[in-house]
């Protein structure tokens, strides 16, 4: 018969493996897929619009969040490394480096949103405002804003155990965080994306000169689908670990709630399987993009090609192909600068439209 004891042991047994083996996939993946991201965001049909500004801003952000989050703690709790318990430098160092880029994971998708509502709104000075140059400065206003408030923690934290002291301020900081990296994030994720497709629906009996941007807004509804389909599968991945850090917080450290033995380990089993999903976050954003935007996956093609171009071309092995392989390439270069030529063209045909 099983016991309570058995059952225990069996969680945290799966727990070990779990946190011995997701990270793993978390950090390849997440890997591959951020700095795909980068390629495809960075590229001239993409660069002129705001909201892939905010996407590019959010990859980078994805990165830190893998190798300075997501690996030390996948050292410390799957091997048992972490110098942040005998390093007071590494331990603040940490604390600084890995709440603001966490936060920021989520809140440059808040921003991608508010964007897209902005652009589909029927208001002119709304769209004025989603522009390049409006999104660095408000990407940098965003970063400097994070990293200020979460200073606090380089003060309050310390070794040996390189946690927040003292308690009570420990009962605020894991309230705080929460709600400021996943609850008001997706609560104002979910509230401009619902009004961007509110947008959307009253503005499709808008008129307006097909042969000026037609591309232009395919590429624009792209976005707000990548973007809708963040939004939900976010919300999914975040919702487990805020709720269970509240219930920690509130619950256990001021209602003074106990746990039975069988209760704390399937409470501990539940906190590593919600940590688990909350830090797929920063590593599923390239495949939600590829899956839920054609125009995505062409750029992708795209860019594996040119990558495909420039290493037969520095290494020779070019010279050697079949001379239609090579008229191919010369070709599909040719197009892509002609592609992006009417893409600023078009760009500027629309801002005089929205102007006017």
């Amino acid at each position: 018969m099983t016991t309570d004891t058995d059952i225990v042991l069996t969680l945290d047994t799966i727990a070990i493996w779990i946190n011995r083996i997701s990270p793993i996939f978390s950090i390849v993946f997440g890997t591959f897929g951020n700095f795909c991201n980068i390629i495809i965001f960075t590229r001239p049909i993409l660069r002129t619009n705001p909201c892939s500004m905010y996407f590019l801003a959010g990859s980078f952000t994805n990165l830190v969040v893998i190798y300075i989050a997501l690996l030390t703690r996948y050292l410390a709790s799957a091997w048992g490394y972490d110098p942040s318990a005998t390093s007071m430098v590494w331990c603040k160092t940490r604390y600084i480096l890995v709440y603001p880029p966490l936060s920021l994971v989520l809140w440059f998708i808040v921003l991608a949103s508010i964007d897209r509502y902005l652009s589909s709104s029927r208001n002119v000075h709304f769209r004025q405002c989603s522009t390049v140059p409006v999104a660095w400065k408000i990407i940098t206003i965003a970063t400097v804003l994070t990293f200020l408030v979460f200073a606090q923690t380089v003060v309050s934290n310390g070794t040996p155990s390189c946690t927040i002291l003292p308690n009570e301020y420990l009962v605020f900081f894991n309230i705080f965080v929460p709600i400021a990296t996943c609850i008001l994030p997706v609560i104002l994720m979910g509230l401009f994306g619902i009004l961007t497709i509110i947008n959307i629906r009253t503005t499709r009996t808008r008129v307006i000169p097909q042969e000026n941007n037609e591309r232009l807004r395919a590429n624009d509804r792209q976005l707000i689908i990548m973007l809708l389909f963040q939004v939900l599968i976010t919300t999914t991945l975040v919702a487990p670990w805020a709720l269970i850090n509240m219930f920690s917080a509130i619950g256990v450290a001021i209602l003074k709630y106990k746990f039975s033995p069988l209760g704390q380990g399937i409470f501990n089993f539940i906190f590593n399987v919600s940590r688990m999903l909350y830090y797929l976050t920063p590593a599923v954003g390239f495949y939600i993009y590829t899956l839920s935007a054609p125009k995505f996956r062409h750029e992708i093609k795209k860019s594996f090609r040119h990558g495909l171009k420039l290493i037969l071309t520095g290494t020779g092995i070019m010279r050697y192909l079949p001379a239609d392989v090579q008229q191919m390439f010369a070709t599909e270069n040719q197009r892509n600068n002609i592609n992006y030529s009417l893409t600023r063209t078009r760009k500027g045909l629309t801002g005089h439209a929205h102007q006017r």
